[in-house]
């Protein structure tokens, strides 16, 4: 690929299924040797290692089975992927959680807070946790996000809508601290993973704290840097303020 991810440590959270182990996939044939996956199901996990290891010669996958809202497994993780591989050059902040998709009246309580717990607060623990073990220079985070946050309200999606939105608001709290944050939506299964090769790469600097799609053309992005880069297009803002005349 033009777009080469060799010499690279990489973490995953989510990364026994779903699109976690197609995220893996794509920087192992990338060139990454070194990957990291965290995730709840230790069978997934062991599959998608098995998967990796036997397809991609010299490929070492390393497994943490971690829910993120364990802070204490989670900083295991981190910590644990730094002593064995070094310092963490790309995290893929991926790992999340549905609510019941059911009308508020019938929202259990219980259910509506594990969404902000994970997506939320989960997030924090993760992040905290790279910022602790990131490589000193040019390391990347980019967050998995959902076309949720800035579509209209949608019935019986209020606890899913509610914590990924907050949790975007988080990671740009992130970026203006550590302006290295990358969140972006994802189509085919396949699509994501390659497209955060790229995204986690220096041709893709320019979009740095910016919400954008795994389905946009690569290209016309680039043709667009100058547009794109600085500014507030491509971030939640409130369109119309503040004023500009």
């Amino acid at each position: 690929p033009a777009v080469s991810a060799a010499g690279k440590t990489i973490l995953i959270t989510g990364g026994g299924s779903g699109i976690g182990p197609r995220i893996a996939e794509a920087f192992a044939i990338a060139g990454s040797k070194q990957i990291a996956l965290l995730g709840r199901t230790k069978s997934t996990l062991e599959k998608t290692k098995s998967t990796l290891e036997s397809t991609h010669s010299g490929l070492k996958v390393f497994i943490f089975v971690a829910d993120i809202t364990d802070a204490s497994a989670v900083n295991a993780a981190f910590q644990g992927t730094r002593a064995t591989f070094g310092p963490i050059d790309i995290f893929i902040s991926n790992a999340a959680y549905l609510p019941d998709t059911v009308p508020l009246k019938d929202m259990a309580i219980s259910d509506f807070a594990k969404g902000l717990t994970t997506n939320v607060v989960g997030n924090l623990i993760t992040t905290q946790a790279f910022l602790a073990t990131a490589a000193p220079s040019n390391a990347v985070l980019i967050n998995v996000t959902t076309g949720a946050v800035h579509l209209p309200s949608m019935p019986n999606y209020s606890g899913y809508q509610t914590s990924k939105t907050a949790a975007l608001k988080f990671f740009e709290a992130v970026q203006a601290e550590n302006p290295m944050t990358t969140p972006f939506h994802f189509d085919d299964l396949d699509l994501p993973g390659h497209f955060m090769v790229w995204a986690a790469s220096p041709e893709a600097a320019f979009l740095k704290g910016k919400v954008i799609w795994s389905n946009w053309d690569v290209d016309e992005l680039k043709e667009r840097k100058e547009e794109l880069q600085g500014g507030d297009k491509l971030t939640m803002v409130l369109n119309g303020w503040p004023r500009k005349d």
